[in-house]
C-alpha cells in the first residue's frame, strides 16, 4: 500500500463535479452536539459550526495523550519523549476540531456542556455522513486542507488501541516493502495475518477520488484522549489547515478569534445546510413549556422547514428534579 499525502487534501474543483463516497462499510449514524441556549441560537441562526484550534480545547492533553501512547508502543526512552513530541508537532499546520457525542441523553454531557441558566441546554442531532458532506460542499475555501472524522479512543495508562494498530500497520508496510523487494513468501504470509488501518474507526478524505476511506496515517493522534473523558463517547471532525492558507481564510472571514474564559481562542466558522439537522433534545432541567414554543418560533424565523415538530423536538428522559 502506497501513501500519498497530497491525495488527502480537499480538491474542491473535483468535489464540485463528483459524488462523495464513503468506502469500506462506513455506516451512517447519529451524532449529538450539546450546547447552551446561546450556542443553540448561534448554530441555528447562522447555520455554522465553530471548529476550535486543538491547542485550545478543554482537554489540555490533546495530542499529548496520543503521543505518549505511541511512545509506549514503540518503547522510546523517557529522555527522548520531549524530542518525539516536538517532532510530531508540526508548526506548519493548524488543527481545528468540532466535537460531538454518540450518546443522545448523557447526564455528564448535560452537566458539562450546558452550563448556562442552571444547566439548561440542548443537544442537536445530525447524521454524521450528511453533516460531513454538507461541510465539504458548503465551504469551498477549505480547498487544500485535510479532512477526517471518526470516534475517539480513550487511552488508560497510555494503552491506546489506535496506537497499537498504527504501530502494527507501519511494521506491516515495512515488511511488505521488503517482501516486494525480496519476493519472500513467508513474509507475505505473515503480512496477511496483521491488522491494518481498516481497524481504525477514522475516515480520511481522499481529494483525488472524492471519497472517505481508512488508508491514510494522518491525524490519528487527534483521536486519542485520556480515559477520564470516556463518558463523552466522543465523535469528532478534524480539519488540518496548512499555515499558508490561514491568511486566505482570515480574508474570507472563516478564520476568527473569540473570547473564552479570558483567552483569545482561534477557530474556523464553517457553514452547513439546515437539512442535516435531524432533531433537537431539551435538557432534563428545562421545565417551562415556553422553551419548546420559543425553539419552534426560532426555527421558523431561521428558515428551517420542519415537517413534524412532535418528532423533531424531544425532551431528555433523565428523571432529574432540578
Amino acid at each position: 500500500m502506497e501513501f500519498h499525502p497530497i491525495e488527502t487534501q480537499i480538491n474542491y474543483s473535483l468535489l464540485e463535479k463528483s459524488k462523495l463516497t464513503f468506502k469500506k462499510g462506513a455506516r451512517e449514524r447519529s451524532i449529538f452536539h450539546y450546547t447552551s441556549i446561546h450556542g443553540l441560537q448561534g448554530i441555528l441562526s447562522k447555520k455554522t459550526f465553530h471548529f476550535t484550534n486543538i491547542k485550545y480545547m478543554n482537554d489540555r492533553d490533546e495530542v499529548i495523550a496520543g503521543i505518549e501512547s505511541l511512545y509506549k508502543n514503540i518503547d522510546v526512552p523517557e529522555k527522548d519523549l520531549a524530542e518525539l513530541r516536538s517532532f510530531l508537532s508540526d508548526d506548519q499546520e493548524s488543527v481545528f476540531v468540532c466535537c460531538f457525542s454518540l450518546d443522545n441523553d448523557s447526564l455528564p454531557m448535560w452537566n458539562y456542556y450546558t452550563k448556562e441558566i442552571n444547566n439548561q441546554g440542548f443537544n442537536i442531532e445530525f447524521s454524521d455522513k450528511k453533516l460531513v458532506e454538507s461541510l465539504l460542499r458548503f465551504n469551498p475555501d477549505l480547498d487544500g486542507c485535510n479532512f477526517s472524522f471518526g470516534t475517539v479512543d480513550y487511552s488508560k495508562d497510555n494503552n491506546s488501541e489506535y496506537s497499537s494498530i498504527f504501530i502494527t500497520e507501519i511494521g506491516r508496510l515495512v515488511k511488505e516493502l521488503f517482501s516486494n523487494l525480496l519476493n519472500t513468501k513467508s513474509v507475505k504470509e505473515d503480512i496477511n495475518k496483521k491488522e491494518n488501518f481498516s481497524e481504525l474507526p477514522i475516515y480520511f478524505y481522499n481529494g483525488k477520488s472524492c471519497s472517505f476511506d481508512k488508508s491514510s496515517i494522518e491525524s490519528f493522534l487527534c483521536y486519542i484522549k485520556r480515559d477520564c473523558f470516556r463518558q463523552e463517547q466522543e465523535f469528532r471532525i478534524v480539519i488540518t489547515v496548512p499555515k499558508y492558507l490561514l491568511p486566505k481564510l482570515k480574508e474570507k472571514e472563516i478564520y476568527k478569534f473569540r473570547v473564552s474564559n479570558g483567552v483569545l481562542v482561534p477557530y474556523l466558522e464553517l457553514i452547513f445546510s439546515e437539512e442535516v439537522v435531524k432533531s433537537i433534545t431539551i435538557s432534563p432541567t428545562v421545565k417551562s413549556d415556553l422553551v419548546e414554543l420559543s425553539i419552534r418560533d426560532f426555527l421558523e424565523y431561521s428558515n428551517f422547514n420542519i415537517q413534524d415538530y412532535s418528532t423533531f423536538l424531544k425532551h431528555s428522559k433523565i428523571p432529574i428534579r432540578f
